[in-house]
């Protein structure tokens, strides 16, 4: 695992705890619910919602769903990271930190800026967005909640993407092994090197 910069290379820390993560994905989360369920609620009304919201509450089906589409999530960060990455699976890990019920997958090898993004975004997309579109289109309440929960659930996703929005895209990507967030590396070359605390101005 890299853990310091090499003498041509600059490292910037761009992560927050894992509960701080929990915390300050609220007002995101919420800005991106209001932009999946809307859609849903103006074409099909509220009956289609919650009756699918309730069967999808039915403890028999809420507890295997959620169980599973966590684990999808992580394997989705995973996968995407080892192939687009190309990396090996010795580099991956998943885990649940338990201080914070918290479950992750991490990378040990840095990646292009451009693979961690779309690693990061990957979860949401395949188990949130796509569902949320399919029960938008056909009026299915139960897909709907689905979709909106593992929307909901990939706030610390959205925080990261924020927190590395002004990344240049060549730069190296190093996933924090205990935070949420990652490490930034900024190779130096010559006069052309550029003070990678531009990222947070």
């Amino acid at each position: 695992m890299l853990t310091e910069p090499s003498p041509n290379q600059n490292k910037k820390d761009l992560s927050v705890s894992m509960l701080a993560a929990n915390l300050y994905s609220i007002p995101i989360v919420l800005l991106v619910s209001a932009f999946t369920v809307t859609p849903f609620l103006l074409i099909w009304g509220m009956k289609p919602f919650r009756t699918g919201f309730n069967e999808f509450s039915n403890l028999f089906v809420f507890i295997p769903a959620v169980l599973i589409g966590v684990v999808l999530h992580e394997i989705i960060h995973a996968v995407s990271w080892k192939y687009l990455g190309r990396k090996s699976w010795d580099t991956i890990k998943i885990g649940f930190q338990w201080e914070t019920i918290t479950p992750y997958a991490h990378c040990s090898e840095p990646v292009n800026v451009k693979v961690y993004r779309a690693g990061t975004i990957a979860p949401v997309i395949i188990l949130g967005f796509i569902p949320v579109l399919i029960a938008t289109i056909s009026g299915n309440g139960w897909l709907m909640t689905f979709g909106f929960l593992f929307t909901v659930a990939a706030g610390g996703d959205f925080l990261i993407l924020w927190l590395i929005r002004k990344v240049n895209s060549d730069y190296l990507i190093e996933d924090h092994p205990e935070r949420a967030g990652c490490y930034v590396l900024e190779k130096i070359s010559g006069d052309n090197s550029e003070i990678i605390d531009k990222i947070n101005q």
